[in-house]
């Protein structure tokens, strides 16, 4: 059998429901060359090992204790074998030409590191109702790290020399973990855009982003990072800082609420003393009257509850 041109890395955790579909649009890809497929199952407790089953020898399938889709993803990047790496989540989908277009023009442009490309946004409710994304477009480490994370996990191809240089994903910042290191391979890779959908992002109900609090954590991890490591290449760095702050404030109202008021008080605390006026980034123009006038105050008075409550 011949050596494959690309390994296609797919975590798995309880999509059983929407698995089928990911791995058929693999099967659909129009890239005739070999691929190598691995599904790393992290510790799901569904049916997803029954939905690999009919794929298997086609596809590779590890197993693992759950540890995040960041360790997931970097079990099977130390297990691909091809000179590419493409990932693709459980619960999205690939356009037929996706593999074909992406490494065509990776391999005419050799210089490139990363290539990652739109795709079409909905929630598997209302399929009816697609978006294309990204809106904003980064070509370089400088717009990367001064806007927003427009790389889609599911429309990304990289050399696979760039992990040996950049290192694999960090585990310790969910549901961030793909922008921090865009940023790292950025830094050390030239990145490029490929102008046409070849993805499917589905929402649901089930999806990282419908989970608050770990989105919470993982952008106050991401926000220490990059300001420690990047502050002096940032053109606003004092935005970064009130980025930080709200989502200090947010762990810590979280924490609150689960009954660690120590924790809470930390985190709150040192939230307002980088910005004084973390009230008003919460501000609704919606919110009229007494209401919108106390906002600017309520993490002072959360950071009271928490004091209280921390030596009661």
């Amino acid at each position: 059998m011949s050596a494959p041109s690309v390994s296609i890395i797919i975590p798995a955790y309880n999509r059983a429901s929407l698995l089928r579909d990911a791995l058929e649009s693999v099967r659909r890809q129009t890239f005739r060359e070999p691929l190598e497929v691995i599904v790393v199952d992290d510790g799901s407790t569904d049916d997803t090992e029954a939905v690999i089953l009919p794929y298997l020898p086609w596809v590779t399938y590890i197993r693992q204790k759950n540890q995040g889709v960041a360790a997931a993803r970097n079990t099977g990047i130390l297990k691909a074998v091809a000179p590419y790496i493409a990932f693709l989540d459980s619960d999205d989908i690939w356009l037929p030409h996706k593999l074909e277009r992406q490494m065509e023009f990776l391999r005419q442009k050799p210089e490139t590191g990363l290539l990652y490309a739109r795709m079409w946004s909905y929630d598997v409710e209302t399929p009816d109702k697609k978006r294309l994304e990204p809106r904003m477009i980064a070509r370089t480490f400088e717009d990367l790290l001064n806007g927003p994370n427009c790389i889609t996990t599911s429309t990304v191809i990289v050399r696979k020399g760039c992990f040996e240089t950049a290192g694999l994903f960090d585990p310790t910042l969910p549901a961030v973990e793909d922008h921090e290191l865009w940023l790292r391979i950025a830094k050390r890779f030239l990145i490029d855009f490929l102008d046409e959908p070849v993805a499917e992002y589905r929402r649901h109900k089930t999806s990282t982003t419908s989970e608050p609090v770990r989105l919470y954590e993982g952008y106050r991890r991401f926000y220490e990072s990059i300001l420690k490591q990047y502050r002096q290449e940032m053109r606003d760095p004092r935005s970064a800082e009130r980025q930080l702050a709200k989502f200090e404030y947010l762990c810590g109202t979280a924490a609150l609420k689960g009954g660690k008021a120590k924790e809470a008080f930390r985190l709150i605390s040192r939230a307002i003393s980088r910005d004084a006026c973390l009230g008003t980034q919460f501000r609704d123009e919606k919110v009229k009257g007494f209401s919108g006038i106390f906002l600017p105050l309520k993490p002072y008075a959360v950071l009271t509850v928490s004091a209280l409550r921390a030596i009661g």
